[in-house]
């Protein structure tokens, strides 16, 4: 007989107040050792063990709301996303491949479906949606056409600068509204990359293409792989910096 490992996660929400906004957070009580706290895509997470281990702060939960509110005063912009609004009619999109207008049109229907037509991305939606659904579904809707329309115009300079510099094997390209990297490379050789990069400058799209392309030849981040990076691009260390200081800000 089989029997399933009983889930004792314990799972509290509240809000972090700093500086005139509010923060989601989620502390995971659960069978665990150690203990964690981190900026994730939909709110700060801290992970605790069910009961107190050496080591812990004496109240992990206060612990972790004065942390998040020190973090944010250092660096604000790592929580931009908790804050971004739906994207609104009218909403101009500077992309790698020219510039886009959104047109939104409330319908009487069920679910939302988007096209491009010349430089305008027309989304319909049904009419009954509130700001959360906009907020929700708008941006992988945008991210999905782009990654559609851009497809192989993107493909195309992977294949530029993979011709220029390494003539490595890789088998495929696809695209996600990746928000916790820029790109993946897997052992097969699949190429992935965030559509968030199609707001990105020229520069630092190559950078990133360059990285994945290194990791076809090297799978780690060790200092081998850094050359192999920087025999394509001496100065990417300064679309490092870039991305640090306004990848957060790339969002649909």
């Amino acid at each position: 007989m089989l029997h399933r490992k009983k889930n004792t996660t314990n799972i509290t929400k509240l809000m972090v107040d700093v500086d005139e906004k509010q923060i989601p957070m989620i502390i995971y009580r659960e069978r665990r050792r150690s203990w964690r706290v981190a900026v994730g895509q939909h709110s700060v997470n801290l992970r605790i063990p069910t009961t107190w281990h050496y080591g812990m702060p004496e109240n992990p939960v206060e612990w972790a709301v004065e942390w998040t509110q020190a973090k944010y005063r250092k660096q604000p912009e790592i929580f931009d996303h908790f804050f971004l609004r739906p994207p609104h009619d009218g909403q101009l999109y500077q992309t790698l491949f020219g510039a886009f207008v959104l047109s939104l049109l409330p319908v009487s229907r069920k679910t939302a479906a988007a096209k491009i037509s010349g430089n305008i991305i027309q989304i319909r939606y049904p009419e009954i949606w509130g700001e959360r659904e906009q907020s929700e579904v708008f941006p992988k809707l945008v991210s999905k056409v782009f990654a559609k329309d851009f497809h192989d115009r993107f493909s195309e300079r992977v294949a530029i600068l993979n011709e220029r510099f390494y003539q490595f094997h890789y088998s495929d390209i696809s695209f996600k509204y990746n928000k916790s990297n820029w790109g993946s490379c897997s052992h097969t050789g699949h190429l992935n990359f965030s559509t968030r990069l199609f707001l990105a400058p020229q520069i630092v799209v190559d950078y990133v293409i360059i990285h994945e392309l290194a990791h076809l030849r090297e799978h780690n981040h060790s200092p081998a792989f850094w050359k192999v990076v920087e025999y394509a691009m001496p100065r990417y260390k300064d679309q490092v910096s870039w991305l640090k200081k306004y990848g957060s800000k790339l969002y649909f």
